[in-house]
């Protein structure tokens, strides 16, 4: 677990050029870590330590907390909300650092060392949430707590086409709206990261079956007003990667309290 870098690693990471909203920006510190298959036991016992040494200290600092994503390719993404912008790294980076004092050096180091033995690579990234860019029903079909399983596509655009990505964003929301979809999108750009600029657009569902009737009965729906839109983003996409994965409250901190349904 290499969580304890991750504010430091950030600073040093090129900065893209998308437009900034009007409103102050919604920005998210996004840690991947990938573990091979034959660690991934090891893995999570190790982070479900970590994470009752957090619990066992009543740490409430809102920089620690994430909610985590296990992918169908075995990364494991914790997204942690920036806390007052990019001047926020600086108290991420010193929560984490302190973390060897609240929970005890020699506990620490030894989860930390145990941690990175199951783990083959990390990488991180800033991301902004653009509520402008995304679309929200008004009558969705499904509630929050539902969102299990997520369908993330990655849009590596062409440099300077950042403009035009948002436009097309904007035409599907509008899209969307006027056909009355009931499952939502969020677009987020990423402000910081590698292989720059980046535009992933996440989508919720109940389940990998769920996203599969669902994106059928869209694509039906909207029918050619959708492909051509989808034309329009290929136009100016470098690479597009479609990733999928589970939603992991029981890896996420503070953990999210249970519903009857849980």
């Amino acid at each position: 677990m290499k969580r304890t870098v991750l504010a430091l690693a950030l600073v040093t990471l090129p900065l893209t050029l998308f437009a900034q909203p009007a409103s102050k920006p919604d920005l998210y510190v996004v840690h991947e870590e990938v573990v091979p298959p034959a660690m991934m036991a090891r893995y999570e016992a190790v982070t479900k330590e970590m994470l009752g040494a957090l619990a066992e200290k009543k740490v409430t600092n809102p920089s620690m907390a994430f909610t985590t994503f296990m992918t169908t390719d075995m990364h494991y993404v914790y997204v942690s909300r920036l806390q007052g912008g990019l001047g926020g790294l600086d108290a991420m980076y010193n929560a984490w650092m302190s973390l060897p004092e609240t929970i005890g050096k020699e506990k620490f180091k030894d989860l930390e060392t145990r941690g990175a033995a199951t783990m083959s690579s990390y990488n991180e990234m800033i991301i902004m949430r653009r509520a402008d860019l995304s679309y929200e029903p008004a009558t969705p079909r499904i509630k929050p707590e539902e969102h299990r399983f997520y369908r993330w596509d990655f849009y590596y655009l062409q440099p300077g086409k950042e403009s035009e990505a948002e436009a097309i964003a904007k035409d599907y929301v509008a899209l969307f709206k006027s056909k009355n979809i009931g499952d939502g999108f969020t677009i987020f750009m990423a402000t910081m990261g590698q292989d720059l600029p980046l535009l992933v657009a996440g989508i919720p569902s109940k389940s990998p079956a769920d996203f599969a009737a669902v994106d059928e009965k869209t694509n039906a729906t909207l029918g050619a007003d959708l492909r051509a839109l989808q034309a329009r983003a290929l136009g100016i996409t470098r690479r597009i990667e479609h990733r999928e994965g589970w939603y992991r409250p029981d890896l996420s901190y503070p953990a999210p309290a249970k519903t009857a349904a849980q």
